[in-house]
């Protein structure tokens, strides 16, 4: 029997050979999610301006039918492939996320997990695991995700101690999860091993929020304040207000 995956949009970057397979279904209900916003993938030429919405504005937006296990394997069968990268809401509650992964480190490719880290995923075929840890403070995880965050450190260190490469990830929003959030969650990943990278997104509205974006001066700042504990530490952040076609590195377009 063909069974269902969660995965309900799929886009593809030609030059880089990179597949994007987006998951609905989360087990997290984040404030700042950018599934309030937008539920396809950001790189795509109608999304270049999503930073930008605003969230007042942004309608209801419902996935496309996930594919089954067969659909999506026959879609990737049809492309040059490297790398696979699983997005969208939480792929480690898919199902079918092991026979995904199988079939294509089988195929030899690279395949790269980003989680919320509150599941555990299989990752015996997965070589990268991006975790987005949010906070560590537990007041402000739950806050920012309706959820406990005991699970995810604990999966963090037992995704390290599988010898997955393992990165992190967070959103910094000024006078929430700011400078002091920051810090400790760059010493948590320093007590794991101070080599794992670490990125820090500048928070951008989404949802019904009253936070600011950061200025590029907060973002310096809080690199600084990440690298006293990490070797690696990068950040992203949007500054033009109006993106083109011209500004990817590469284009990316809609396969499903």
């Amino acid at each position: 029997m063909d069974r269902q995956t969660n995965v309900y949009h799929v886009a593809y970057a030609p030059a880089i050979k990179k597949a994007y397979l987006f998951h609905w279904g989360c087990n997290l209900e984040c404030r700042g999610c950018l599934c309030k916003k937008e539920i396809n993938c950001m790189a795509l030429e109608e999304n270049l301006d999503v930073v930008f919405r605003d969230p007042r504005f942004c309608p209801p937006q419902t996935p496309s039918a996930p594919l089954s296990f067969g659909k999506l394997i026959s879609l990737l069968q049809d492309i040059e492939l490297t790398e696979v990268a699983f997005e969208g809401q939480e792929a480690s509650l898919d199902p079918m996320l092991p026979d995904i992964c199988r079939w294509l480190k089988e195929r030899g490719c690279k395949v790269i997990l980003h989680t919320n880290g509150v599941a555990m995923a299989d990752a015996s075929h997965i070589d990268d695991v991006i975790v987005s840890l949010k906070a560590i403070t537990p007041e402000i995880y739950a806050g920012y995700t309706c959820r406990s965050n005991s699970s995810l450190l604990e999966n963090f260190k037992e995704y390290y101690q599988a010898g997955v490469n393992l990165k992190a990830e967070s959103v910094f929003i000024p006078g929430y999860i700011d400078l002091e959030e920051t810090e400790k969650i760059a010493r948590f990943i320093a007590s794991v091993d101070e080599n794992i990278p670490y990125r820090m997104d500048a928070y951008f509205e989404s949802g019904d929020n009253p936070w600011r974006p950061p200025t590029p001066e907060e973002m310096q700042t809080a690199l600084e304040v990440a690298r006293k504990h990490l070797k690696n530490v990068y950040c992203t952040q949007q500054t033009k207000q109006n993106l083109s076609k011209a500004d990817l590195l590469y284009e990316v377009v809609r396969l499903y």
